[in-house]
């Protein structure tokens, strides 16, 4: 394997972090302005522990089911990491087969804690269930199912077990058995029962009458069921071609695609419209804990689809209808339960559960942050069909080339976003630029766009999730190539050139393309930028020389002079004139304050010149 495909594999393999990393910095971060990424401050850990010290909560509760003669309990913890990635616990408590009571949603970093936690809730609902001995059980299970045929004809969307059981007691003045949910699965009823593994519960409802409940099973069973036993894997499990069309890009930077294949969408349409079926439908009841990976039923525009949930923000959840690959963002109310069954036909299609595909493109990890890649993105790949050779399988995120006849679109999108964000001179005029540097008797700018902000931003994720100096190259350093190194006057990761061979203290002497300035870096410590990502150095220079207007190199050379011109337009807005190009073909420039609108307003070239 090349350097650059495992550069690539462990780029796309630590994307994650480093996406949310430059997403943050781009959004609070300017030039040389370093961010620091703090763990996630909404993580509850340990929050109370010092409650639970000295109090045996699991000993109350034995006792008192023992006491209720209500049968053992089932532990289950659960091991999961914080948004900060420090291990954590939770734990579930089970009473027979329904779900009894949760630490959830506060994790502990102690399992014993975290089952000192559920067992203290299970003992308060246990207590508010049966407040008194002498509630009668019902021992006829056919009297039990008539009744909550009964019940659940009333609540169309379902019910949970535990409230199920709660209505019982209040309408009946009864109490279930303690196994009445396995006897139950065991009569032939209109009563469903759908297990939720993530949540450890398992919900009822009304299903329809026996024909129609028989007519939907067979839809199921013969038109999408064992069809998709022919279909082929909707996975990259290897590198064959396959035509696909791009479906979307979504917000984490990442592409979805459709495979081109007839009886694929015909059996989805099968599956989109069982779901449809308002026998089917009436059972997608809210939910009330909503786990991110896990997928549910939304409904746009009178429609349901499936929904996987990618980010949960206050009353916000965002996700992918995954198998459409399009992203979407609704409130926590209209994310509804999705039965079971629906995603055991999804599994028999494809091992990611979907139709949709979701990829990034080889050599162009990093393109999405910009901008103007965006709005090349769709509007060179968004709805067309292409040929997709997958480069790499093996990354959490697949790398794919995508090509239209023998047009290879990755080369073609990265030359279009290359020539888009040139700053390799001026066309006439150039408005809101901004100064980086004065020096040899010459100006330096930068373009007025993000350009820069988002490579200083994605280098600086890119160190803060891994060591760069252990990417240095061992190979000879060349003058016609571009490095990555860090630069000791701006404490940054830069792109740089080799300016002079001439050793000073084991150093070269470089020139950084992106600031215009000069500094010494010890030859051993270059990285080899074309290896490390193709597409950050094909990026061309951030920084433009120009000749300052009425004062030639020579002049302007004068350390008083660009000391003064330099605290003259530093953190100012410029608009840059070109007045001529010099034999050297470098342009020269007469430059404005951008936030002078006075029609009269002086160039700061006069005011300069006034000055001396």
């Amino acid at each position: 394997m090349s350097s650059f495909d495992k550069s690539e594999r462990r780029i796309k393999n630590s994307d994650n972090n480093i996406s949310i990393n430059i997403k943050e910095h781009i959004k609070n971060g300017h030039h040389r302005a370093k961010y620091t990424f703090t763990d996630d401050p909404t993580d509850i850990i340990d929050l109370n522990i010092e409650k639970y010290n000295g109090i045996d909560h699991i000993k109350a509760l034995d006792a008192y089911l023992e006491e209720m003669n209500l049968g053992k309990v089932e532990f289950t913890v659960f091991k999961c990491k914080s948004k900060s990635n420090i291990p954590a616990h939770y734990a579930n408590i089970k009473l027979g087969n329904v779900s009894l009571a949760s630490s959830f949603p506060e994790k502990y970093s102690l399992p014993e804690v975290a089952e000192q936690v559920a067992a203290r809730n299970a003992l308060v609902v246990l207590k508010k269930t049966h407040s008194y001995k002498n509630i009668p059980f019902t021992k006829d299970i056919s009297i039990v199912a008539e009744r909550l045929e009964k019940e659940l004809k009333k609540n169309y969307a379902g019910l949970f077990c535990d409230k199920v059981e709660n209505i019982y007691k209040e309408v009946y003045s009864e109490q279930l058995p303690s196994n009445w949910l396995v006897l139950l699965g065991q009569l032939t009823t209109n009563i469903v029962i759908e297990d939720l593994p993530n949540q450890n519960k398992s919900i009822l409802y009304y299903d329809a009458s026996p024909a129609d409940k028989k007519k939907h099973t067979d839809l199921l069973d013969t038109s999408v069921t064992e069809s998709y036993e022919n279909l082929p894997i909707m996975n990259f499990v290897d590198k064959t071609e396959r035509s696909v069309t791009v479906s979307s890009i979504d917000s984490n930077n990442t592409f979805w695609v459709l495979f081109v294949h007839d009886s694929i969408n015909d059996d989805y349409d099968t599956l989109f419209k069982l779901m449809n079926l308002p026998s089917e439908s009436k059972n997608f009841v809210q939910m009330y804990k909503i786990d991110i990976s896990d997928v549910y039923a939304v409904q746009i525009q009178d429609e349901w689809y499936r929904f996987q949930v990618m980010k949960i923000e206050d009353d916000s959840v965002t996700g992918i209808f995954i198998d459409l690959g399009i992203e979407w963002s609704v409130t926590k109310s209209n994310v509804m339960f999705l039965p079971q069954k629906f995603l055991k036909v999804s599994s028999q299609v494809s091992s990611q559960n979907n139709i949709a595909i979701k990829c990034a493109l080889t050599s162009l990890s990093f393109a999405p942050y910009f901008q103007v890649a965006n709005t090349l993105f769709h509007k060179m790949l968004f709805g067309k069909e292409f040929t997709l050779v997958p480069d790499n399988i093996e990354c959490d995120i697949p790398l794919v080339t995508l090509y239209d006849g023998k047009c290879n679109m990755n080369d073609a999108i990265r030359k279009a976003i290359i020539e888009k964000t040139n700053f390799n001179k001026i066309h006439e005029k150039c408005e809101r630029a901004s100064l980086t540097y004065v020096a040899d008797g010459y100006v330096y700018l930068h373009p007025p766009n993000e350009t820069l902000t988002i490579m200083e931003s994605i280098l600086d994720s890119i160190s803060a999730t891994q060591p760069l100096d252990k990417l240095y190259s061992k190979n000879s350093i060349s003058p016609h190539k571009l490095y990555l190194v860090k630069c000791p006057d701006l404490n940054l990761w830069s792109r740089a050139i080799i300016h002079d061979f001439i050793f000073t203290d084991q150093k070269f002497k470089v020139y950084f393309i992106d600031y215009g300035n000069y500094g010494f870096i010890d030859q051993d410590k270059f990285i080899d930028l074309q290896s490390f990502d193709l597409f950050l150095s094909s990026i061309g220079p951030q920084a433009l020389k120009v000749s300052f207007h009425l004062f030639p190199p020579e002049n302007l050379i004068d350390q008083s002079r660009s000391r003064a011109l330099y605290e003259m337009i530093t953190e100012k807005s410029l608009d840059v004139f070109v007045v001529s190009t010099n034999s050297d073909g470098i342009q020269v420039v007469e430059i404005f304050d951008a936030d002078d609108k006075n029609p009269n307003r002086l160039s700061f070239n006069t005011q300069l010149y006034q000055s001396v």
